[in-house]
């Protein structure tokens, strides 16, 4: 791991933990714990599709989804 990369984990949680806003719900805080303790490595996997899903789209990515809507509303 880079030290650009370790960086960039820990930004993402902190900017995570920090905007949200909602109470805790106790119950499912309790599952999601006892699933991280039973299975340690899927803090890591799940924080990588955080990331990946929070990123910002390709600057082309909004473009194909106009082409997509639009050959569906013709062959809708």
């Amino acid at each position: 791991m880079t030290r650009q990369e370790h960086k960039s984990i820990l930004e993402f949680l902190e900017e995570t933990l920090n905007r949200s806003v909602e109470p805790l719900d106790v119950e499912a805080d309790a599952i999601i714990r006892a699933y991280f303790k039973r299975h340690p490595d899927a803090a890591y996997h799940i924080t990588k599709l955080a990331m990946n899903l929070s990123a910002p789209l390709p600057v082309d990515e909004p473009k194909r989804r106009g082409w997509f809507s639009a050959l569906r509303a013709r062959h809708g």
